[in-house]
């Protein structure tokens, strides 16, 4: 009898430990939140948090990164030179939840398969990466943004089996197709970021790399598994209000911008041809436009701290050396300067049009070409 009781009562105390260990698994989750494009500039490549529940220790928030002060004395400044000091922060979560709706933008969440000590330790990293709070960070675009922060904290709870999952496998696009998909809708952002942008952005980049973009990376967690185990368990959409919702390939709008560029072209040689006071005006509008963007271009690549306008071979097209024009050269060094300015704009096209070349970006000579040629041909004519 004195056996059997003692068995018994074993039975029992494992039934109470493993009914203890379940609820405390039950009670700790851990889940990714993707948050849809939106309406504002720096809302167009989607958001990402780490939504950590535990009830008995009164946890149910969400962590997110890539916040930024655009009122602090100096930002835009600093911003423009490349010092980009961002930081991260906590928020309840049906006040994130609700900020995130009011803005009709689609919230996704997926389930991860951590464990209690896992996501503990999640926390701890987390509470030490945002506090004392404001904690700034050198922010990248694509390298230190929201979603490589939530990657890089996943990846570390669990041993570094994300980055060995994706790291050899290739990505969808790279960082400019995936520009192009996320900014196609607003033409003129879109053209600003493909002219600004260096050769860098061209490179083929690995799946890890692709998880700079929060879609990618709910869509590269979907694929990796933990021991053998899929990392992701659920998957829920909570809010999916159909809007901003950007193209699956990357397109530019080109037809836009080639007839921007083509009326353009228009306005400078008929005015140029029919003459009068103002008949040049258009041309040297052209001109300077040409050059101050050049400027523009040259300085972002020698001046800032933004690595991904380095060696932007745009400056082919759009440069300083423009501005000669304005200068009434005549006879040889007139000739010699339209020369070289044809060669260098035949040359940047070649190498912009080309794909896979240098720096892949025709659709930027839809709108540059055909203002630029026109700009030479006026300038052949009056000399």
């Amino acid at each position: 009898m004195a056996g059997t009781a003692q068995r018994n009562w074993l039975r029992l105390v494992t039934l109470l430990l493993v009914l203890s260990a379940t609820g405390e698994a039950r009670s700790q989750e851990a889940w990714l939140v993707t948050y849809g494009p939106g309406e504002e500039v720096w809302e167009l490549f989607g958001h990402n948090a780490l939504w950590l529940r535990d009830p008995e220790r009164g946890l149910d928030h969400t962590f997110s990164f890539g916040y930024f002060e655009i009122d602090r004395p100096g930002f835009h400044v600093d911003f423009a030179r490349g010092i980009m000091l961002y930081y991260g922060a906590a928020s309840p979560v049906e006040r994130e939840f609700a900020f995130y709706r009011a803005r009709d933008r689609s919230i996704s969440v997926q389930r991860l398969a951590l464990s209690p000590d896992q996501i503990r330790h999640l926390h701890r990293l987390i509470d030490e990466a945002i506090h004392p709070h404001p904690q700034y960070y050198a922010y990248d675009y694509f390298r230190a943004n929201c979603s490589t922060w939530l990657r890089d904290l996943i990846d570390t709870v669990v041993d570094g089996q994300v980055y060995r999952a994706l790291a050899d496998q290739p990505a969808r696009f790279n960082f400019r197709d995936h520009t192009r998909r996320m900014t196609v809708d607003r033409p003129w952002i879109h053209t600003g970021i493909m002219l600004l942008m260096g050769p860098g952005i061209d490179n083929s980049i690995s799946a890890w790399e692709e998880t700079f973009l929060p879609e990618a990376l709910a869509r590269w967690l979907d694929t990796v598994e933990l021991n053998g185990q899929a990392l992701v368990t659920e998957r829920r959409m909570l809010h999916d209000p159909q809007r901003f919702q950007p193209p699956e390939q990357p397109r530019g709008p080109w037809l836009l911008l080639l007839a921007v560029g083509l009326l353009a072209a228009l306005v400078i040689v008929v005015a140029a041809w029919r003459g009068g006071t103002w008949g040049l005006l258009p041309w040297r509008l052209a001109v300077a436009l040409a050059g101050a963007a050049g400027m523009i271009v040259l300085g972002m690549w020698i001046f800032t701290g933004h690595r991904d306008t380095w060696q932007n071979l745009s400056l082919l097209l759009l440069h300083p050396l423009w501005w000669l024009l304005l200068v009434p050269w005549s006879g040889r060094v007139g000739r010699t300067l339209v020369a070289g300015l044809a060669a260098a704009l035949a040359v940047g096209s070649l190498i912009l049009a080309w794909p896979g070349l240098l720096q892949d970006r025709a659709d930027l000579l839809a709108l540059l070409l055909p203002p630029l040629l026109a700009v030479l041909v006026v300038a052949v004519r009056h000399r």
